[in-house]
């Protein structure tokens, strides 16, 4: 176990700082011609994406094993990825083949449904980690804390506020959930260590 938290620790980080990079270098088209030159980024990032949160959750169910986590958080966190993963593929995949027809009639119900289930997977996320957090307290405080700041703040802004999705949001509401990522990291480094 504790040679499996060590490689969860660092997959963690590593799969953090890459979907910081993939959102840094999320296309942004203001125009069909422009979503259609850039449907080739655009199914890289988006790919790229998906296939970092299936490793970031498989890394944070091994913290579920060693908090003793029973509230069902990494459910709850799957349960974002495939929301996220499901806007992800509309917005990566789908739109950029869609780029020939009509705005207004095809693109912007696409856009509303990227932006539904693109929220409702970082409402879920900031449930599991709050979850976490709560099993936490007892072992790691301040860890805890940090969750709970985490996972209120975005799910309140997303819930709230009057927030657009965009690269740019993104980047702010993933810092946010990427500030206890790194700290579920540095647990689990702990957890591994031979006094731990």
């Amino acid at each position: 176990m504790k040679l499996l938290s060590r490689v969860a620790a660092f997959a963690i980080v590593g799969v953090v700082l890459l979907i910081m990079l993939a959102l840094f270098h999320h296309p942004i088209a203001t125009s069909k011609v422009e979503l259609a030159q850039q449907a080739v980024r655009d199914n890289q990032v988006h790919g790229i994406l998906i296939a970092l949160l299936a490793i970031l959750a498989s890394a944070l169910a091994v913290l579920s094993e060693a908090l003793k986590e029973r509230s069902g958080a990494l459910y709850v966190y799957r349960l974002g990825c495939v929301l996220l993963g499901v806007a992800m593929l509309l917005d990566g995949f789908v739109t950029p083949l869609l780029a020939d027809t009509d705005v207004a009639t095809v693109l912007r119900p696409i856009g509303v449904t990227i932006q539904v289930f693109s929220k409702a997977g970082f409402v879920a996320q900031s449930a599991a980690i709050l979850l976490w957090s709560c099993t936490a307290w007892r072992r790691v405080r301040w860890f805890a804390v940090l969750g709970v700041l985490a996972a209120i703040v975005p799910a309140a802004w997303i819930l709230f506020g009057d927030l657009l999705l965009t690269p740019r949001s993104l980047m702010a509401v993933f810092g946010a959930h990427a500030a206890w990522y790194l700290s579920a990291a540095w647990v689990l480094h702990r957890f591994s260590r031979p006094s731990a």
